[in-house]
């Protein structure tokens, strides 16, 4: 969903900026790189540790009511090609989102984008042992929809989830973000490369799946 539905890596920078300093501390974009891929109890404890703070989940409360504000309040960037990709896709089979969000977030996005009546299924990493880069996400993905994962396109933006989307072998599409350093790297775990969904074709008969 990050990175390929829409652009809100900036939005997640913003919300770690505010609650950083709510809490009267600081964080770095170079902090961020090791977020990239885990779960929501991860990703809190992180910035609980750095923010030298005793509750892991009152800091992840206070990040994503701030991100969820801000998709409310219009601030979320949607990505079209990967909209109608996705809409293309679900025309001809199943399609689930897995991604690192958590839950609430993706179903706030996916009300926002418009795109509740196609999605079946979508599965955040907090609800499997692992995240990305394992696989884990997407097997529960592909499991959800009745679908084998090796007949099933992973629709992906950054290195983890390439990673992810070919340890659960599936066939992965890489649209790496301009610039996006979550994107470093990816092409060595692609299928096929692609500079915009819009290129991707979608013959009767195909499956694809979407991050």
């Amino acid at each position: 969903m990050d990175g390929v539905l829409c652009d809100s890596e900036p939005l997640w920078a913003d919300a770690r900026y505010a609650v950083a300093e709510a809490l009267g501390s600081s964080i770095t974009i170079d902090d961020f790189h090791a977020f990239y891929g885990s779960n929501t109890l991860q990703w809190s404890a992180g910035m609980a540790k750095l923010f030298n703070h005793p509750d892991p989940a009152h800091v992840a409360r206070l990040t994503i009511d701030h991100l969820l504000n801000a998709y409310r309040n219009g601030a979320i960037r949607p990505i079209p090609s990967g909209i109608a990709a996705l809409r293309r896709a679900a025309a001809r089979g199943p399609v689930a989102v897995a991604s690192g969000s958590p839950r609430e977030v993706i179903g706030t996005v996916l009300e926002i984008l418009g795109l509740s009546d196609v999605v079946r299924e979508y599965v955040s990493c907090d609800e499997v042992a692992s995240g990305k880069p394992h696989p884990d996400v997407y097997l529960e993905a592909c499991r959800r929809i009745g679908t084998n994962p090796a007949r099933s396109l992973a629709i992906e933006d950054s290195l983890a989830g390439a990673r992810a989307g070919k340890a659960a072998g599936m066939t992965v599409i890489l649209v790496p973000l301009e610039g996006a350093p979550t994107s470093a790297g990816a092409d060595a775990y692609a299928d096929v490369i692609l500079t915009s969904l819009d290129q991707l074709p979608l013959t009767a008969g195909s499956a694809s799946r979407s991050d």
